[in-house]
């Protein structure tokens, strides 16, 4: 039975990237800007975030993923 308060979306965005190990800057556009993709419940949406959790229980969330709108390249309604 699908909860149709949090519906199930997927959404594709350019994720941030960390690196902790020295390694040499690259030149020109030779960064890498694969965009990721997160598939759950939409939790809840403001101005700014997404907010996407695999897994609900009433009003609580588990593991979550707080995405910023600046990032998303697309997003949709996924049929249950």
């Amino acid at each position: 039975m699908m909860n149709e308060a949090y519906p199930l979306v997927l959404i594709e965005w350019h994720d941030a990237e960390v690196s902790n190990e020295w390694e040499v800057i690259p030149e020109g556009e030779e960064i890498d800007d694969s965009p990721v993709q997160t598939a759950g419940f939409l939790a809840k949406e403001t101005k700014k975030y997404y907010w996407i959790a695999s897994t609900l229980a009433e009003n609580h969330a588990n593991a979550r993923t707080k995405v910023p709108k600046g990032m998303v390249v697309s997003f949709k309604y996924l049929k249950a």
